[in-house]
C-alpha cells in the first residue's frame, strides 16, 4: 500500500474524530450575529485569512487578498497556510506575517497562541466547504472578532457572514470565494479574477532567459507546456497517449516548442519520455521551486495538464489551458480553467481520466489555440 492509498484510508477516521470533537465541544462555540453589517474597512487595521489547504486553494485565493488591498490597501493581511501551499507564498509582500497549520498539535498551539497576540480585526475562513478544523481556528485565533466564511451549511450559525455558493448560483471557485468581500462592503464583481503568484525579479528573468534561448527570441514560435505531473495516480494520463498527442502537436504545428513540466521526483520519467521523442521536446531546468516553475509557465502560450494547482497558476497569468478532468461535475464546476469557455476535456467516469483518448485532448488544443487572443484577455 503506497502513502496515498494510506492517507485516503485514513480520511474517513479523521472525519469521525473531528466530528467527535465537534460534539462534545460545540457548547463552548459562540454563534454568529444574525444582524450581521458590512464592515467598515477604514476602521479595520489587520485581517486574518484562514487558508490551510492545497496549493490551488492558495492561487485562487489572491484575487481576494488584492480585491482587499485595491479598496483598503491600509488593511494588513496575514495568512494561515499549510505545509503544501507555503511554497507558493513564502516570500509574498501581499501577507504581513505567515502562519502555518501542520497537523502537530504542538506546533499547531504554538502557531495558535501567534495568532491570538496578532489582535486581529477579523478573521475569513477561505475553506469552501464546512470544516471542524477552521471552525474552531476561527473561534480561538481572534476571540470576540467578526468571523467571515463561504460555503458553511451544517455551520452556518457561528460565522457572522457566510456566502454558500451550494444555495445560490454554483459558479467557479475564484467567484464564489471573491463573494467574502462583501462582508467589507466590497461589491466582489468590481475586483478582477485574475490575481498572479508572486515572483521574485531575478525568477522572471531567469525564466524569460530560459524561454528566449529556447527558442532563440523568435516571437512566432507557439510555446508548449505539458505537465506530466498530478497529485494522485488517477489523475495521471498514459505515457503513450502523451506521446501521441505531443507528435500530432508537432506534426500539425511544426514551429512548436514543447515543454515538459515534472515534479522533482518523476523528472526521471520525463527524460525517458524525451528520449522516446528523439529529443523533440525539452525540459524545464531541474531542481526549481514552485515559483521559479510558475514564472515560466507565465511565458508560455497554452499549458496541457491534470486537475493540478498548475491549472490555476496558468490562469492567474491568463495563459490558455487544456485541462484533462474526471467527471466528477462539482469538483469540475468548481475548478474548472478560470476564464475558459473552451480547453476542458472530462472523462466519462468520476474516478479517472485514463479514457480520455488522444483525439479529444487534440480537438481542445486547436480550440485553445484558435482562441487564445480572446482567453488571455
Amino acid at each position: 500500500m503506497n502513502s496515498q492509498d494510506m492517507k485516503n484510508n485514513l480520511k474517513p477516521i479523521e472525519h469521525k474524530f473531528k466530528a467527535l470533537f465537534f460534539m462534545v465541544f460545540k457548547s463552548f462555540l459562540k454563534k454568529g450575529e444574525k444582524d450581521f453589517q458590512s464592515l467598515d474597512g477604514n476602521k479595520i487595521k489587520k485581517v486574518l485569512f484562514l487558508r490551510p489547504e492545497k496549493i490551488g486553494d492558495m492561487v485562487v485565493s489572491f484575487p481576494v487578498f488584492d480585491g482587499l488591498k485595491q479598496y483598503y490597501p491600509h488593511i494588513e493581511i496575514s495568512i494561515l497556510g499549510s505545509p503544501k501551499n507555503y511554497s507558493i507564498i513564502k516570500d509574498d509582500p501581499r501577507f504581513t506575517r505567515i502562519f502555518i497549520y501542520k497537523k502537530n498539535f504542538v506546533h499547531d498551539v504554538k502557531e495558535l497562541l501567534k495568532m491570538r497576540r496578532g489582535n486581529f480585526d477579523a478573521v475569513v475562513d477561505m475553506i469552501c466547504d464546512d470544516s471542524v478544523t477552521a471552525l474552531f481556528l476561527s473561534q480561538l485565533c481572534a476571540p470576540g472578532k467578526p468571523r467571515i466564511g463561504v460555503g458553511k451549511v451544517k455551520f452556518r450559525e457561528y460565522y457572522d457572514f457566510n456566502y454558500d455558493h451550494r444555495m445560490n448560483n454554483k459558479g467557479h471557485i475564484i467567484e464564489n470565494t471573491l463573494k467574502l468581500l462583501e462582508a467589507f462592503n466590497i461589491d466582489s464583481s468590481s475586483v478582477d479574477g485574475y490575481a498572479a503568484p508572486y515572483l521574485k525579479n531575478e525568477d522572471d528573468q531567469k525564466a524569460a532567459s530560459f524561454i528566449n534561448q529556447l527558442t532563440d527570441d523568435n516571437s512566432n514560435i507557439l510555446k508548449i507546456g505539458y505537465n506530466l505531473s498530478a497529485g494522485a495516480p488517477t489523475r495521471i494520463w498514459a505515457e503513450q497517449k502523451a506521446i501521441q498527442l505531443i507528435e500530432r502537436i508537432l506534426d500539425s504545428h511544426p514551429e512548436s516548442l514543447i515543454i515538459l513540466f515534472t515534479v522533482p521526483s518523476e523528472r526521471q520519467r520525463a527524460l525517458e519520455l524525451q528520449q522516446r521523442l528523439d529529443g523533440k521536446v525539452k525540459l524545464i531546468p531541474n531542481n526549481l521551486s514552485l515559483t521559479q516553475a510558475a514564472a515560466i509557465i507565465k511565458y508560455l502560450d497554452v499549458l496541457i495538464t491534470p486537475d493540478t494547482s498548475l491549472v490555476h497558476i496558468a490562469r492567474a497569468f491568463k495563459v490558455p489551458v487544456v485541462g484533462l478532468y474526471s467527471r466528477f461535475m462539482k469538483n469540475f464546476l468548481l475548478w474548472r480553467p478560470y476564464g475558459q469557455q473552451v480547453g476542458a476535456v472530462v472523462s466519462q467516469n468520476d474516478d479517472n481520466i485514463f479514457d480520455i483518448s488522444v483525439e479529444q485532448v487534440y480537438e481542445a488544443f486547436v480550440q485553445v489555440i484558435k482562441n487564445r487572443k480572446i482567453v488571455k484577455i
